[in-house]
């Protein structure tokens, strides 16, 4: 490995951590380093999105203690289950306090979305739709649209399982279905969804964001790292 150009913590809310690590390398420029910490979850519950609410607080200061030079807290449902507007003064506190960004895997969809412009927005997520928690349209701002969404059905203690043609399959589905859709975006970065990512842009013009793929692109943007990266979509190559 060349130099160490930037250290990205990352506080990994999931069942177990297999295909994260995996696909972050894979992204990511040589010398951008994942500094990982896993808070386990095993239930979608209100319950536990406040105790990883309050573990990924934690994580935080490790990160910060290691030296990383971006701080990104996991668990997309957990970032938005005290309110989006709370969340937004929580990560300026916290970058106030340890002196360099730190943003959230929420905010890192949001801020992938706006770069690429999306407007009317299809959501394709693991899990059984719920009430609690929408991994991906909790990304979505004024001005998006969500058409349509699409879901993979599976528990979460079987994500890092789900085959990897089921996220270009599903993607399929829903711009068949929903032909107006400009952008998909796929929650969660514990299943296989970045091999879906070029196929679906190119057949059918699409930007498509997944949260793995926002998450990386957040910390390297944030950290300075600009390199465009190519394989990986849209964002990584124009953003």
């Amino acid at each position: 490995m060349s130099e160490v150009r930037a250290r990205i913590g990352y506080s990994s809310v999931a069942f177990v951590n297999e295909l994260l690590p995996k696909y972050f390398y894979e992204m990511a420029p040589d010398g951008v380093l994942l500094q990982l910490l896993t808070l386990q979850i095993t239930e979608h519950t209100t319950d536990q999105f406040e105790r990883l609410y309050r573990e990924g607080l934690a994580a935080a200061e490790s990160f910060a203690t290691a030296g990383a030079d971006v701080i990104i807290m996991g668990g997309a449902p957990t970032n938005i289950s005290h309110g989006k507007k709370n969340l937004e003064q929580v990560l300026a506190d916290l970058s106030q306090k340890f002196g360099r960004p730190v943003s959230s895997s929420s905010m890192a969809q949001k801020r992938a979305l706006q770069a690429v412009g999306a407007r009317k927005i299809g959501t394709i997520n693991p899990a059984a739709p719920r009430k609690v928690g929408d991994s991906a349209s909790g990304s979505l701002e004024g001005g998006m649209e969500l058409v349509g969404r699409k879901h993979a059905m599976a528990r979460l203690q079987d994500y890092n399982r789900i085959p990897p043609d089921t996220a270009l399959r599903l993607g399929r589905e829903m711009m068949r279905e929903h032909p107006e859709i400009d952008t998909l975006i796929y929650g969660c970065p514990h299943w296989a969804t970045v091999g879906a990512i070029e196929p679906l842009e190119q057949e059918f013009g699409v930007h498509v964001v997944t949260a793995l793929q926002a998450i990386v692109w957040e910390g390297m943007r944030l950290a300075g790292v600009n390199d465009k990266v190519n394989g990986y979509g849209r964002l990584f190559r124009e953003h």
